[in-house]
């Protein structure tokens, strides 16, 4: 299961939403925070280039391989 998430960016003074979705066990990991609730996606779409992460962009309602 993956979730959208927020960083804290200094450089903006504010919340920023990540182009990545990731599971909750890695928004903890970096400290994000998870915002609302996971979807299902299957194993091949997370971690290919982070551990715990999709690619930037991903959307969990129409993946392509």
């Amino acid at each position: 299961m993956v979730f959208r998430f927020r960083m804290w960016d200094v450089t903006r003074d504010c919340f920023t939403l990540s182009s990545r979705w990731a599971t909750r066990e890695r928004v903890q990991e970096i400290g994000g925070e998870v915002v609302g609730g996971g979807i299902e996606v299957k194993e091949e779409f997370v971690g290919g280039e982070i551990a715990g992460m999709t690619v930037r962009g991903f959307d969990p309602h129409h993946p392509t391989t």
